[in-house]
This record gives C-alpha cells, sequence and structure tokens, in this order.
C-alpha cells in the first residue's frame, strides 16, 4: 500500500507540473481570475487540479492490492457526476450552484446504491428506527455525503487548507481503519493522500495551481465515502465518526448558512469575505507575515494556522472512535474551539476596520 500512495503522489504531481507548465495553451479555459469577492491571490492561476487528483487517484489505485480495490472502484465510479459538474464549473464558470450541489447528491446516492453502504445509524434514540428504512437512509446518507463536498468547497479558499485538511483527516481515518484491521479502507485513504500530497507541493506555500469545484468535490466526496463506509464495514467503530473528522468544514458550512439567512439581502448560496480563513487571512496572518518580513507567505500562513482545527478534529477521533458519547463530546469540543476562534478574529477585523475608517477620517479633517 505503501507503493499504491507513493505512485499517487507521483503521477498527481507530473500531472500538476504539466498543467502549470502548459497554461499558456489551456488557460483562456482554466485559469481562475483574481476578481471577486472571495479571491485572495493576486494573478490568474490555474484552477484544475481535479485533473491531477484524478490522475493520481486512479493510477495509485490501480497499484492497491487486488484483495483491496473494490471499494476503490466503485469510489472512481460514483464520484464521477462530482467531478464533472465541477469540472465543467471550473472551465465554463456558468455551472450554478444547486447543479453543482444535486451532482454530489448524485454521487452520494450512486455510492449507496453501488455499494450498499448507508448511515444506518447515528446511535440516537428515534434516529435509528427512522434509519432502518431503506428509504430515508438512503436519501440521508446522500445528502450528507454532497453536503461534505461543499463543505470542503467552501475551506479552498487559501494555500494548502482544503487540501491540507483533507490529508490530515485521510491520515486519521487510516489509523483508525488500521486499529480496526480495515485494510481496504486503509488502502483508499493512502491512494487519496498521496492524490492530495502531489497537489500540495504545487499549491503550498506560493500556489501556483487550485484544486477548483472538481478537485474540490472529489475531495469531500471521498471524505464523505469513508465516513459513511468505515462505521458499516466495522460496526465497533461509532457512525459518528466522520461528523467528528470532518468538523472543522461542517461547522464552517452550518456558520456560513446561519450568517447568510441573518444578513438581510442575502442567501446561503452567495459569496463572502466572513469565512474564517478570509477573515484570519485579513487579520493574523497580516500581521504574522508583517513580522516575519515576508508579506507574500501571507496567504500559506492563513491555511497553515487553521490547520490546528482538523489536526484536533482528527486526533480526538483517533482517541474516542469507539465510543459514541466521547465522540458527541468531541464534536462539541471541536465546534466550540471553532466559534471561539472565529468570534475573537471576526471582532479583531471589525476593531480593524473601524481603526482604518477613524485614520482615514483624522487624514481627511487634516487635509
Amino acid at each position: 500500500m505503501s507503493a499504491a500512495f507513493l505512485i499517487a503522489l507521483l503521477a498527481s504531481m507530473l500531472t500538476a507540473i504539466v498543467i502549470v507548465a502548459t497554461q499558456r495553451i489551456h488557460g483562456h479555459l482554466t485559469l481562475d481570475g483574481h476578481a471577486g469577492v472571495q479571491k485572495l491571490h493576486a494573478a490568474p492561476t490555474p484552477r484544475v487540479d481535479g485533473l491531477a487528483l484524478l490522475a493520481g487517484f486512479v493510477i495509485g489505485g490501480i497499484n492497491l492490492p487486488e484483495a483491496q480495490k473494490w471499494v476503490w472502484w466503485l469510489s472512481c465510479l460514483a464520484v464521477c457526476p462530482a467531478f464533472l459538474f465541477g469540472l465543467a464549473e471550473d472551465v465554463t464558470k456558468r455551472v450554478g450552484v444547486r447543479t453543482r450541489l444535486l451532482a454530489t447528491i448524485c454521487a452520494g446516492l450512486i455510492f449507496c446504491l453501488l455499494t450498499g453502504y448507508q448511515i444506518t445509524r447515528v446511535d440516537l434514540p428515534g434516529a435509528d428506527w427512522l434509519l432502518s428504512f431503506w428509504l430515508p437512509s438512503h436519501l440521508f446518507t446522500a445528502v450528507a455525503i454532497g453536503g461534505i463536498a461543499n463543505a470542503i468547497n467552501i475551506i479552498d479558499g487559501v494555500n494548502g487548507l482544503a487540501s491540507g485538511t483533507s490529508i490530515i483527516i485521510l491520515s486519521g481515518f487510516a489509523v483508525v481503519a488500521a486499529q480496526v484491521g480495515d485494510l481496504e479502507i486503509v488502502g483508499l485513504c493512502l491512494v487519496g493522500a498521496g492524490a492530495l500530497a502531489g497537489f500540495f507541493f504545487l499549491n503550498f506555500p506560493m500556489g501556483r495551481l487550485f484544486l477548483g469545484d472538481a478537485g474540490a468535490y472529489s475531495t469531500g466526496f471521498i471524505l464523505a465515502a469513508i465516513a459513511v463506509a468505515l462505521p458499516e464495514r466495522n460496526p465497533e467503530v461509532s457512525p459518528l465518526i466522520g461528523l467528528l473528522a470532518l468538523s472543522y468544514p461542517v461547522t464552517e458550512t452550518m456558520v456560513s448558512i446561519h450568517r447568510r439567512l441573518s444578513r438581510e439581502g442575502t442567501n446561503p448560496g452567495q459569496a463572502d469575505r466572513l469565512h474564517l480563513h478570509s477573515l484570519v487571512y485579513r487579520s493574523r496572518a497580516k500581521r504574522l507575515a508583517q513580522i516575519l518580513g515576508m508579506p507574500q507567505l501571507r496567504n500559506s500562513l492563513t491555511g497553515l494556522m487553521l490547520m490546528g482545527l482538523p489536526l484536533l478534529s482528527s486526533g480526538l477521533m483517533v482517541l474516542t472512535h469507539d465510543s459514541t458519547p466521547a465522540t458527541l463530546a468531541s464534536i462539541l469540543c471541536v465546534s466550540l474551539v471553532y466559534l471561539a476562534i472565529y468570534r475573537k478574529v471576526a471582532l479583531l477585523s471589525r476593531f480593524g476596520k473601524l481603526a482604518r475608517e477613524a485614520r482615514r477620517s483624522l487624514h481627511a479633517t487634516a487635509r
């Protein structure tokens, strides 16, 4: 399996290098412009690393032992709607948010039907009874997988954050799978981590290539599929470990939806500059980059500073994977840590904005 990881890494990295080297040829289709409310990069950059991830995941997976390929093969088939609609958005910039959300939910439903894995329990009274029925179980699983895929896309805003977060989570899943002896899931995690690591070298710290929607949706799909399959294949594992492992992007998504619903004139699908990584970029990362004398690293420092959240959630998952009460407590812990950080950074950003406005007012008065 270590060979599959290295092959996935090399295939992804080489494909990513080719994409960057040939951007003059395909750039009119693949470059991500720097104009936009959520854009933090300074120059147009290719956003089609989904192609490099695909190459790494497929070529790496082919080199898995034959006995460990079943879930990998079916995952390759199921991810197609998420990947294709994401790639269409990367190239045309005309695929709507709802269409892409439906595509990822469709990918989740295909995964359920092909593998037979769906969420049948959450160890909560009443909910387990409802999930014992075929239709609610499949619909809930498909929506959950689609939601996770979109959550990874939401945190994909600064260099290394989405890919680094996903590598950390996949590593946590691999440790849990190894502890319960599920080598097939270990192999799937390693191939996914290898494909992401190949991209990471081109994206961090300087951001020469972006995941794009195809890359983010496909990564989120694989994470969600593992979160569903691991406890279904191993009943001793809490069914909530996936929610714990992914608590950072899930909490980010929930906070974003609440923020946009509560603000007049906005809707849940509308972009804004109030994600945690956007706030950190404008406050703590900016200050740290100035202290270090390297303002060009402000973007990557933002991603590095926020990787503590997936490290916390994945570490807690490894420790509590066999106990649902402990897993629930850990989910609450990570969510509270996120909210505390968000509140503090949001206040700093607000005070910083007020200070800048006051300085401009003073300058105008002096003139």
